[in-house]
């Protein structure tokens, strides 16, 4: 019992830390920091920060042989194809509306097994699906002038949904043999691996010239250490002891959390299109898990 109250409190501070990511993001977007640019540092200091706590205190697990294909899976969907799709999708939608899409993940992850491993699909989901998507256009319409760009937003959104429905299903296959900590600290010095040549490649020379201060350093190191660590690492704690299918229907909550934090810290405004659109978009969403409890997806 302990044991799943714990895994219950260390979902909700993920999600918490989560819905503040979009904020911190759309901070340093709107200074100039490039998506690269961001997801390369955040990795770069998470993957030092674990290695150096857990690796000199042995608390990684030793990783088979046979299982490096898995984890080189594991972190090309979250966090290199995750992060791309969300960070570069920030750039064109608010962060209340970025957050909405990251909350259809419960609906896209068994859709995705089904064709994976057959599982059954329930009507439930399909009509979720179509409400997500009528709960979307409610919330991004704000005139014809701008509809193309949050489109384009919507789609690079949709990419982080499609790279947590990957990462789900390769994650089913190494929580039962390894610890949280050291699926997190393994995947975050892969994906650096994976974006540290884009980034000398592309962004060298941006990154020289950008401001580095109180401003920027804090939601920077808030990404790394927060989002990057202590999120994940709690989020496969759940999985662990919660399975994962449960866990991820609690990205139900991010959308709420998020409109709240940015309504209340004054970053967007509350307009009708928005609630009515995360409402219908949250009906959508909770009623694709109707009876999921008769039989878990993964």
């Amino acid at each position: 019992m302990l044991n799943k109250t714990s895994a219950y409190i260390a979902i909700i501070i993920s999600m918490f830390v989560w819905s503040m990511s979009f904020i911190w993001t759309k901070e340093l977007l709107a200074v100039g920091f490039s998506p690269i640019i961001i997801i390369t540092l955040r990795l770069v200091i998470s993957a030092v920060l674990l290695f150096l706590i857990f690796y000199t205190t042995k608390k990684i697990d030793r990783i088979d042989r046979k299982d490096y294909p898995l984890f080189l899976l594991l972190s090309f969907f979250e966090p290199f194809l995750y992060f791309f799709g969300e960070n570069w999708g920030l750039k064109y939608v608010d962060a209340s509306l970025g957050s909405i899409i990251i909350a259809t993940i419960p609906i896209f992850v068994p859709i995705g097994l089904y064709f994976i491993h057959g599982e059954k699909m329930r009507w439930q989901i399909i009509i979720g699906v179509v409400l997500t998507f009528i709960g979307l256009f409610v919330m991004s319409y704000s005139g014809k002038e701008n509809f193309n760009a949050n489109l384009r937003g919507i789609a690079l959104m949709f990419v982080a949904v499609i790279a947590s429905v990957g990462y789900s299903a390769t994650l089913y296959k190494v929580i039962e043999k390894y610890e949280p900590i050291t699926i997190t600290t393994t995947q975050n010095i892969i994906g650096a691996i994976y974006y540290l040549p884009i980034f000398f490649i592309f962004e060298w020379k941006t990154f020289l010239s950008l401001p580095f201060n109180f401003s920027t350093l804090y939601p920077l190191f808030a990404l790394a250490i927060l989002c990057s660590s202590i999120a994940f690492i709690f989020y496969s704690f759940s999985a662990k002891k919660l399975s994962v299918a449960k866990t991820t229907i609690f990205t139900n909550a991010i959308p709420i959390m998020t409109l709240l934090l940015v309504w209340v810290l004054g970053k967007e405004e509350m307009t009708i299109n928005k609630v009515i659109g995360m409402l219908v978009v949250i009906v959508g969403v909770f009623l694709s898990q109707k009876d999921f409890k008769k039989k878990q997806i993964i």
